[in-house]
């Protein structure tokens, strides 16, 4: 298996013998390469820990630690035991102030993005919510970052946990709503508001490889569910 984000790599395999003559060639192309060898403990920030029953553990503690410190937040901050508040939906709220700067928004979102995308899909929907009102943010949209920073230190050490089965191959699975973030009143000013959502996780020997949500393009069309267009959508990509 070789793996390559921009000039960092891992190379694994059953064969010691053939990664050396891999990395013997990149040599000789002139690639300064600096070898690691050994079982694989951590890779672009992302902790990586072999658990005892065979299941590998994948955190980032320090990207988690970054955020809260950017949220100045520390280990005496009272913690949220769910990503976000169940009683209240993110709409662009163009009646309320503007967000206070008490942090600087798009840097913490930028790595709430990274921190989703890699090993804590459990805050995917909150973090593309408080994503789409990055250019003019409100007071609820920094009440939700933060929100979801106390879950976050709540949850420092948790990650995902993958555990993969020989039994299982492909999977697919797709949800969406029609349109359950629908605000009547501010229909003229957020065109987005109708529109339904979905999101969809793609497992391979029962482990997630891709997860994504999206607010859709198109308006839901009645004669077909929205689960159905979810997952119509996902091959037409």
């Amino acid at each position: 298996m070789y793996l390559l984000y921009t000039d960092d790599l891992i190379l694994a395999g059953p064969d010691q013998s053939e990664i050396d003559t891999i990395i013997q060639e990149l040599k000789d192309a002139d690639l300064n390469i600096t070898k690691k060898e050994g079982d694989l403990h951590d890779f672009l920030g992302v902790n990586i820990e072999r658990q005892d029953d065979g299941s590998v553990l994948l955190t980032q503690p320090h990207l988690t630690d970054s955020i809260l410190q950017d949220l100045r937040m520390d280990a005496s901050t009272k913690t949220k035991s769910t990503p976000a508040s169940s009683s209240q939906i993110l709409f662009r709220h163009t009646d309320s102030d503007s967000f206070d700067r008490s942090f600087d928004y798009r840097s913490v979102i930028g790595k709430l993005n990274y921190l989703e995308r890699v090993s804590r899909p459990d805050i995917s929907y909150l973090t593309h919510q408080c994503t789409r009102f990055s250019a003019d943010p409100k007071v609820e949209h920094g009440k939700a970052v933060r929100w979801l920073g106390r879950h976050l230190a709540g949850t420092r050490d948790k990650g995902l946990l993958l555990r993969p089965e020989d039994t299982k191959d492909l999977e697919i699975f797709v949800d969406a709503n029609l349109p359950g973030n629908w605000d009547q009143t501010d229909v003229a000013n957020d065109r987005g508001t109708p529109r339904s959502r979905h999101g969809y996780v793609i497992n391979y020997a029962g482990c997630p490889i891709i997860w994504n949500r999206n607010c859709r393009q198109r308006l839901h069309c009645p004669q077909r569910s929205p689960n159905t267009m979810a997952f119509l959508m996902r091959y037409a990509k």
